[in-house]
C-alpha cells in the first residue's frame, strides 16, 4: 500500500513538542470557517490526521469522528487520545472508505506533503466521493511566504527529554522546501538516541487548487487568509489560507 510515511520517525517529536501553538487555535479557526454550517453531531472525516490532537477536541464537541493517517506511529498516539473516534492507516492520495460524511478536514499545512498538482488533484477526488451531497472539505496550505520567511530558517530546540535541530530551505524554483530534522531523544536515565530524517513540502498554486477542486466536482470554493480572515495570530498564520469547498446537494 502506498503511503506517506515519511512522519514515522519524526512522530514523537512532534506529539511532545512541536504543534502545540497551531493546535491551541485550531478549533477556534475550524468554527469561523465550517464547524457552523454542520448539523450537531456531523461525521466528520480528519484527513491526515496526525497525533489526533484535534480529532479529540472535535470529539469532544459531539461529532463523530473518522481519522486517516499515513503514519503507523502518529496513529499509536492518536489511539491513545481518542475514546471513540476511528482511525484508518492509510493514504490521501488512494483512501477508499465505505462511510459518507458531512466533512472532511485536513489541517496544518498536511496536504502541503503531496507533492505534486497531479497528486494533489486525486486527494480532492477522493474526498469528494466520501462525502454526503452538500457535504464540504475544509483545509489549510502553506503559501510560498511562509517557506521563504519561516522554513528557510534554522531552529534548534532543547529539552530535558530531546535536544532537536531544524535546517530548512525552499527551492524557488521547483516550488518545494525541504526541513532536516537532527533528534537526540533520551530513553531511560542515561541513554541517548539520535535519529535524521527528512520533511518535505510542495507549494501548491492557488490556481491550481481550485482547479482541481472545480474539476472533481466542488463549488461554492472560497479562501481565506488564515490571519486576516479567521484570526489566526503567530507565526502559524503567516502565509497560509484555509480552502473551504462544498459538493453540490
Amino acid at each position: 500500500m502506498r503511503r506517506y510515511s515519511d512522519y514515522d520517525p519524526f512522530a514523537w517529536l512532534f506529539a511532545n513538542h512541536w504543534g502545540g501553538e497551531f493546535h491551541e487555535q485550531a478549533y477556534t479557526v475550524l468554527d469561523r470557517l465550517l464547524l457552523h454550517r454542520l448539523p450537531a453531531g456531523a461525521a466528520i472525516l480528519d484527513l491526515c490526521c496526525g497525533d489526533g490532537r484535534l480529532t479529540r477536541v472535535l470529539e469532544g464537541k459531539g461529532y463523530r469522528m473518522t481519522g486517516i493517517d499515513g503514519s503507523e506511529r502518529m496513529l499509536e498516539f492518536a489511539r491513545a487520545r481518542c475514546r471513540q473516534a476511528e482511525f484508518v492507516l492509510g493514504d490521501a492520495r488512494t483512501f477508499a472508505l465505505p462511510g459518507r460524511f458531512d466533512a472532511t478536514i485536513s489541517t496544518f499545512d498536511a496536504l502541503n506533503h503531496i507533492m505534486t498538482p497531479e497528486e494533489f488533484s486525486e486527494v480532492c477526488r477522493r474526498v469528494y466521493t466520501v462525502l454526503r451531497p452538500g457535504g464540504y472539505f475544509a483545509f489549510d496550505l502553506n503559501r510560498e511566504e511562509a517557506y521563504t520567511a519561516l522554513w528557510a530558517q534554522t531552529f534548534a530546540q532543547v529539552e530535558p527529554d530531546m535536544v532537536s535541530v531544524s535546517v530548512g530551505a525552499y527551492d524557488r524554483a521547483r516550488r518545494t522546501a525541504y526541513c532536516d530534522v537532527t533528534l537526540f531523544r533520551l530513553e531511560g536515565a542515561n541513554r541517548w538516541l539520535r535519529s535524521d530524517f527528512r520533511l518535505s513540502q510542495y507549494c501548491h498554486q492557488r490556481d491550481a487548487v481550485e482547479q482541481s477542486l472545480r474539476t472533481a466536482g466542488f463549488d461554492e470554493i472560497s479562501v481565506l487568509d488564515a490571519a486576516a480572515g479567521l484570526g489566526m495570530y503567530g507565526n502559524i498564520g503567516q502565509g497560509r489560507d484555509f480552502y473551504l469547498a462544498r459538493r453540490p446537494s
